[in-house]
């Protein structure tokens, strides 16, 4: 899988999140403690903006539901926490690896099919 550059290590604060949209893939990185973790930016319950979620040690809640995920290995910790996670559940999401060298942030996406 081809490495993407990002930023530079520094353009995301520590405890703090970014987003991006590259290739089509729209990501949301977070600086824990100077370790870079990578997941879908949307929530897969309705699609809230992880980016802009309450970050709880190595964990994302999302800002919508409370729909609550593993930042290292993307599993859905908490189903959301109102009536609609009744109706639409929610589910893992799909991380990314990411690398830093010389300061700057990559990440590892996959390749897709007309590339």
């Amino acid at each position: 899988m081809p490495l993407e550059k990002l930023c530079t290590t520094k353009d995301i604060p520590e405890n703090g999140a970014r987003k991006f949209n590259i290739r089509n893939y729209d990501i949301a990185v977070f600086n824990v403690k100077g370790e870079f973790y990578a997941i879908d930016r949307k929530c897969t319950h309705m699609k809230g903006n992880l980016a802009k979620g309450l970050v709880e040690g190595t964990s994302v809640k999302c800002p919508l539901h409370g729909a609550k995920f593993n930042l290292k290995t993307g599993e859905l910790l908490t189903h959301p926490g109102t009536i609609a996670g009744w109706f639409k559940k929610a589910k893992n999401t799909i991380v990314y690896k990411t690398k830093v060298k010389n300061e700057e942030l990559y990440v590892d996406l996959p390749q897709t099919v007309d590339e």
